[in-house]
């Protein structure tokens, strides 16, 4: 009810004595939907905070503000040094009217979801605060103006309805009227909002939560926090009690879900990963295919793409896949290689299971203390760990692929404009660049730890990748291109991914796709 009605009345008669005569010294603006107004008057300077955002508009008044130096804009000059001519409320509206010399009126509008603040000149507009609310463009001083008809004739004619008779009651207070006098005879509702009404003229302002809002209200509430008889008093207390009460609350809110949802996205991963092991647990190893071929290597023939031989392992035959287009003996050390990568992958796998389990439990241990912090110290921890994590989603590991091997950082890119921030902003001049030939695919980088040179397998595995990562990962073989980052380069016009190579090698290798 802070912006009520009956309420700003009261306010503007408060700031009216504080004001009147007064000298307008300042209107500027450092934040966005809020707005400052400075006056000097024979004590001192106050300053009216109108704080107008779309979810919550709010009126409260400062005998001090420190000014920030920097972002912070002068507004409307031409009615600095003009004196307070009038202070008052529009009847029956949620609309202040500050009245100037020459003939300027400011209008502080605080209708719902589009408060903003007017500038007229001689009953004209000249200027708004948002700009955004383009039909506030339109309004003439006339359109503040509610007639309104609060006749017992006129209750009487309505069957007692309230809410169409007493429409500047306002939310919270129709909410209290419908808990007591609802079921109110005509003239009973009459008596006690008569009664209610004459009780405004001195009225009591208590703050606390109504219907697990914090709110300011002309009725009693139940376990309010704070009371006042002064208006201004009471919108300050409000402003910082709705401003601890919610963005607590708020904050809080925020943490469970972002935790939550971490949790979640963790446990779908391993529920994955813990899939993808199972499936590599049984399946026959690469290792033993390997031996077989090599026991059998005298009476395999080429050319062939597959073959049946005795697993000396298990007593029974088995079938194993072969190319056609290599040799037997090249064959058993394409299945040699793939074996390599298999233990390798098992192990990532075995080691990404166990750090998701930890960090499940971690998250659920985090989500037990968020729930029951009561304050923002206690959340303290928290909002650095949120900003951390909002941090790490700006991260090469989030904005990239990411696989290790032996050691070896290897990142892939996720898109075109990906591709780009990849081999532009990440990639150093050292690191080796790779991408399938003729073809659209994927930017992979593998990052230099030092000068050293790197091992042929090591961008074979490299190179598996980007083959993977682009049109031709069906087929058996793909042409991979690869040199270092600063052979690569882009020119003006170029299309999102698209690069020029100065120099390069080629590798032809299999796609191939481990688990990160």
């Amino acid at each position: 009810m802070h912006n009520n009605y009956l309420f700003l009345k009261h306010l503007a008669s408060e700031l009216k004595v504080k004001l009147l005569g007064s000298e307008l010294l300042s209107c500027f603006s450092q934040e966005k939907d809020e707005l400052m107004l400075g006056f000097s008057t024979n004590e001192a300077e106050v300053f009216l905070k109108c704080t107008l955002k779309p979810d919550f508009s709010c009126i409260t008044v400062q005998n001090e503000f420190a000014r920030a130096r920097k972002n912070t804009v002068n507004l409307w000059s031409e009615i600095y040094g003009l004196k307070v001519i009038d202070f008052s409320i529009f009847e029956n509206e949620r609309a202040l009217k500050i009245c100037l010399e020459n003939d300027y009126l400011l209008i502080i509008k605080l209708f719902g979801n589009r408060p903003n603040l007017l500038v007229y000149k001689n009953n004209e507009q000249i200027a708004i605060f948002n700009n955004s609310l383009l039909s506030d463009k339109s309004l003439t001083i006339s359109d503040f103006k509610k007639n309104a008809d609060f006749s017992f004739e006129n209750f009487q004619n309505l069957d007692g309805n309230y809410r169409k008779v007493f429409f500047t009651f306002g939310k919270n207070l129709f909410n209290y009227l419908d808990a007591i006098i609802k079921d109110y005879s005509i003239d009973q509702k009459w008596d006690f909002i008569q009664d209610f009404l004459k009780k405004q003229e001195n009225p009591k302002f208590q703050i606390g939560l109504f219907n697990d809002i914090p709110s300011l209200c002309l009725f009693p509430i139940a376990d309010y926090k704070y009371e006042f008889t002064s208006a201004i008093e009471a919108v300050n207390a409000y402003y910082l009690f709705y401003q601890k009460e919610f963005s607590f609350s708020n904050q809080k809110h925020l943490l469970l879900n972002a935790l939550e949802k971490e949790k979640l996205k963790i446990e779908n991963y391993l529920q994955n990963t813990q899939s993808k092991l199972e499936i590599l647990k049984s399946e026959q190893s690469k290792e033993i295919i390997a031996n077989i071929l090599m026991a059998n290597l005298h009476h395999l023939e080429e050319g062939i793409s597959e073959v049946e031989l005795h697993n000396f392992y298990t007593d029974q035959n088995i079938t194993i896949k072969l190319k056609k287009e290599l040799s037997p003996q090249k064959n058993a050390e394409n299945y040699y290689r793939k074996s390599k990568n298999e233990q390798i992958e098992v192990e990532t796998i075995q080691k990404n299971i166990d750090t998701a389990f930890n960090k499940i439990i971690e998250i659920e241990g985090q989500i037990e203390i968020v729930r029951a912090a009561e304050n923002f110290k206690e959340l303290k921890s928290f909002v650095k760990i949120q900003k951390k994590v909002a941090e790490e989603m700006e991260s090469p590991k989030s904005l990239f692929r990411e696989y290790m091997f032996e050691g070896n950082l290897i990142l892939v890119g996720k898109n075109s404009k990906n591709n780009d921030t990849l081999t532009l902003k990440n990639a150093q001049k050292e690191d080796y660049w790779l991408h399938a030939r003729d073809c659209a695919g994927s930017h992979v980088v593998i990052k230099r730890k030092n000068k050293e040179t790197l091992p042929n397998h090591v961008i074979e595995f490299a190179a598996s990748l980007a083959a993977y990562y682009s049109k031709r990962k069906n087929e058996a073989v793909v042409p991979v291109i690869f040199t270092q980052k600063k052979f690569v380069r882009k020119t003006k016009g170029l299309p999102d991914g698209q690069v020029i190579v100065d120099k390069e090698s080629t590798i032809m290798i299999e796609p191939y796709k481990p688990e990160v």
